[in-house]
């Protein structure tokens, strides 16, 4: 009798049941594959930097020549050293890598980075094929980081020719690799990797700028390198922790951050929408069951025909959804495996099992939840669909007669929702979360491509232009300030002798060590000097900018982990001088993952040793956007490399804006084609349950068109009233989710929202698709006729 009643079930419910499938199947594909990402993604990069062996602490120093006394050190004073290693790098300016092409030379784009040459280094800081394996480079041989391919345009087979002093050598590329210690574009680094044969001789040479790397793992980083410091080590450059490497991937997590809010929401919704129409389901059953409870059939014996129709439907889509679920966890993951090598997703096969299962028990006990209050239903109320025809509440709703304008279409349909707001609850929901889901990748991109997100990296966002590799031909990296001030001299020149009257600026990166006074505690912390006129354009979250000799300013983090305070005073040795300074103010940025200072234009550092230098802004009057003007001067002086502002932050985030670009469309559509769904299916629904209501209107002369404009018009209400709902929650979105996505790669930002964009075109898209879905399922309103009205309660 059961299989009877359920072949006839599933024969008449055709469209409904195969939604209901549908659902099923698509809450078990987002459940399974985004619990399977977070197991994933969440523990992404510690195992890949374990994988790499990257130490916890990684000691740079400038040159070699204290090398035996830091491993003297390392080995008898260190404390908690458990193992220790040693290698080095060797530093290459960018005008000294050269590209051939199919025959055709073009210069090495390194995206801003510092670009150095190593061999194959062992055990630390291992680097891998792209599919995380071992290789071999021979004589001639040449790997490089999959990003720096990407960016360069580059294939196996292409030539890179590297020049160190007086020697020239050109290799052949052999493969792309993922390197944990240089490959993030955050990390401002970039390696290229030949043989150990052929990097010996190359750092055999005199003109060789060689970096010295200790790589130690100790019990006790945080006294390690507290005794580090204060150990006054000269050549000591900076030092490196785990964690630091850690952050250098944070933007490519992102990406996975949003995917996986995206499968929790859509799971969320999923189970929202198969609630409600296993809900809807039963209630219009309910004469079919008083019939069964009339003729003496128990409440548990109707019970299992539901729960066996369910359980088939369910089963059928756990199992489809669970075999769709590994591809979809591949392509969601994608954009991460680029960059990072992670665990095989497919050992998480146990997870995505798991979820499937959990779905059909989910939605088993949300049927029998359902079906529970049958047991206290009478053969004579659930013929008459469950009511009792007595109302004993005051019915909710509006009044025709005080509504004496509105066009009768718009008063049933406000009134059907105020009447019935727990009806249209789910729909509402619904709609908000999909509305919010599109507004968060928007706000991302909005807010990396905003003036305050180049502030971050410490770049004037109303430059004319900016510059990088300003260093002459042959030239190697700058020692000190006074050799960056003379080449950016040089470049005024040059850009006067164009017809440009320009001022440049640029960003001096030293590290420095600071104490308290009277006590001997160093903290080595990487410091910025601006070099130039524009020194106004940086931002400080509490007191001001360093402005005299002897005042410096402090990122918060800095602050928080030494427990100083504006008005504290720090000491320092710059050039071999000691110098006291007083904290004037503190800020967060992007550098040196929001652990940096900023040291007044003042002080002279011409004597100190220098790392590095940011990049060169141009000043100057012009009426040139700054991508034109970028242009126009690449064809000028094409000795540079000029770029926009937000070039430069594109370059330090890993590309991960064009990565949520890309990914808008096809979530929109997504999304798109799900509340398009919802919304077909909850329509169909309606139509069913009110043939009754219809067909009174009908008997009453109200024409079909009228009858689908009323179902149209309900919806667009229901959707209007869930986008002004969703406004305030996309708002405390912006705050609660991806604002502290944002702190935790180093810097407080502020999210941006285009109003027109996120409340405007979006919500204008989902509501013409929400018009469409509604129109298509209400067709079904003509084949209804005045006979339906013997079903009218």
């Amino acid at each position: 009798m059961i299989g009877r009643i359920l072949k006839k079930d599933m024969k008449r419910r055709k469209s409904i049941n195969l939604i209901l499938f549908l659902f099923i199947t698509i809450a078990t594909i987002f459940l399974s594959s985004s619990v399977g990402n977070i197991l994933v993604a969440s523990s992404a990069q510690n195992f890949y930097l374990d994988y790499a062996k990257i130490p916890q602490i990684n000691i740079i120093t400038s040159g070699t020549e204290e090398k035996a006394d830091i491993e003297r050190w390392l080995k008898k004073d260190a404390p908690g050293v458990k193992t220790y290693g040693y290698d080095h790098i060797l530093v290459l300016p960018e005008k000294g890598v050269d590209l051939s092409q199919n025959n055709k030379k073009k210069a090495f784009d390194a995206n801003g980075a510092s670009i150095y040459l190593s061999a194959k280094t062992e055990p630390y800081c291992k680097v891998f094929d792209k599919d995380g394996k071992d290789f071999d480079l021979g004589e001639g041989d040449i790997a490089l980081a999959q990003v720096t391919m990407d960016r360069n345009d580059l294939q196996t087979g292409d030539q890179v020719t590297i020049k160190v002093g007086d020697m020239e050598k050109t290799f052949t590329i052999k493969l792309a690799i993922k390197d944990a210690a240089f490959g993030s574009d955050m990390a401002g680094m970039c390696r290229l990797v030949v043989s150990s044969a052929e990097y010996a001789r190359f750092a055999a040479n005199d003109k060789a700028d060689l970096l010295g790397m200790h790589y130690v793992d100790t019990d006790d980083e945080e006294r390690f390198n507290q005794e580090l410091n204060n150990h006054g080590f000269t050549t000591l450059s900076s030092t490196i922790d785990k964690n630091t490497y850690k952050m250098a991937y944070s933007f490519d997590m992102l990406t996975v951050a949003l995917l996986i809010l995206i499968g929790i929401c859509l799971i969320l919704i999923a189970l929202l929408v198969l609630r409600f129409t296993l809900v809807f389901t039963i209630e219009e059953d309910y004469r079919e069951i008083g019939i069964m409870k009339a003729v003496g059939i128990k409440s548990f014996a109707i019970k299992k025909v539901y729960l066996a129709k369910y359980l088939i439907l369910v089963t059928a889509g756990a199992l489809c959804g669970l075999a769709v679920s590994i591809p979809v966890s591949r392509v969601m993951l994608s954009s991460v495996s680029k960059n990072l090598i992670l665990e095989n997703s497919d050992s998480k096969f146990w997870v995505n099992s798991l979820c499937a299962l959990l779905i059909i028990l989910l939605v088993m006990g949300f049927s029998y939840g359902c079906m529970h209050k049958l047991n206290k239903v009478s053969a004579i109320t659930a013929i008459h669909g469950g009511q009792t025809g007595e109302r004993y509440g005051k019915r909710a709703g509006f009044r025709l007669y005080r509504r004496k304008r509105m066009p009768v279409t718009a008063f049933l349909g406000v009134n059907d929702i105020f009447s019935h707001v727990k009806r249209y609850l789910v729909l509402m929901i619904t709609f908000c979360i999909s509305f919010i889901l599109i507004t968060i990748p928007l706000n991302t991109i909005n807010t990396m491509q905003s003036d305050e997100m180049a502030r971050q990296f410490c770049v004037n966002p109303d430059t004319a232009v900016c510059a990088r590799e300003i260093e002459g031909s042959g030239k190697g990296t700058y020692k000190t300030s006074v050799e960056l001030e003379k080449d950016m001299d040089r470049v005024t020149d040059e850009l006067k002798a164009k017809g440009y009257e320009a001022e440049l600026t640029g960003v001096a990166i030293y590290f420095f060590q600071y104490k308290e006074p009277r006590r001997d505690d160093n903290t080595n912390v990487m410091t910025t000097q601006i070099l130039g006129s524009d020194q106004n354009f940086l931002r400080y979250q509490e007191g001001d900018a360093p402005v005299l000799e002897n005042e410096i300013a402090f990122s918060q983090q800095i602050l928080e982990e030494n427990g100083w305070k504006i008005g504290d005073s720090v000491e320092t040795q710059i050039g071999g001088k000691e110098k006291r300074m007083i904290i004037t103010g503190t800020y967060s940025d992007y550098m040196q993952l929001g652990k940096s200072a900023r040291l007044n234009p003042k002080v002279d550092c011409s004597k100190a040793s220098l790392f590095d230098y940011w990049n060169i802004m141009v000043k100057m009057d012009t009426n040139l956007t700054q991508k034109q003007l970028a242009e126009k001067l690449e064809k000028e002086l094409p000795d540079y490399e000029w770029a926009t502002a937000q070039d430069v932050v594109d370059r330090n985030t890993g590309g991960i804006q064009q990565s949520l670009e890309d990914m808008i469309v096809p979530m929109t559509a997504v999304l798109l084609s799900v509340i398009m769904l919802i919304t077909f299916l909850m329509e169909r629904l309606f139509v069913v349950r009110e043939k009754g209501e219809i067909a009174m209107m009908k008997s009453m002369g109200f024409q079909n068109k009228d009858i689908r404009m009323w179902q149209t018009l309900r919806m667009v209400l229901v959707a209007l009233l869930s986008m002004l709902a969703a406004v305030p929650l996309s708002l405390l979105s912006n705050q609660f989710v991806l604002k502290p996505i944002f702190s935790a790669m180093g810097a407080n930002v502020e999210i941006q929202v285009v109003p027109l964009q996120v409340y405007g075109i979006c919500p204008a898209v989902l509501l013409l698709g929400i018009i469409i879905a509604t129109m298509l399922a209400s067709i079904n309103v003509k084949k209804i006729n005045i006979r339906e009205l013997n079903n009218l309660e």
